[in-house]
């Protein structure tokens, strides 16, 4: 098997807009998806809907963010009290959220402390079985 091409990320570009809009329903769960971990994303939560309408599915992707936010309101209720960490350790946190819902499991690939990324995993699937 060979290795795939390296893909320079300077000639990437958005996909095509696949929706005009999202259902109320859906514009309904983005928002408070992105009232919890928005902060950390780095975009607004305009340029967020408009990624959401690029994707195929958009309830599948916003499935996924929902379980991510989830997550993360559980983590901090359970292991942090409610509290808010530092905003580049709540990215980190978040990063790792993302990773997890790819499928990482190995809490060494994820960019955060090893107790940590096991309790965040811990978390992301305690939440699945549900």
């Amino acid at each position: 098997m060979t290795a795939p091409d390296s893909i320079d990320p300077n000639e990437l570009s958005p996909g095509p807009i696949h929706h005009g809009s999202l259902p109320p329903e859906l514009l309904q769960q983005v928002q408070v998806v992105y009232k919890y971990v928005g902060p950390y994303l780095g975009t607004t939560l305009e340029q967020f809907e408009i990624d959401l309408i690029r994707d195929l599915h958009p309830e599948n992707e916003v499935a996924i963010w929902r379980s991510i936010t989830a997550t993360w309101i559980v983590y901090h209720k359970k292991h942090l009290a409610n509290k808010l960490l530092p905003d580049e350790y709540e990215k980190k946190l978040l990063g790792a959220l993302l990773a997890i819902s790819t499928g990482v499991k190995d809490v060494e690939a994820l960019g955060v402390p090893v107790d940590i990324g096991q309790k965040l995993l811990a978390c992301y699937d305690a939440l699945s079985e549900v």
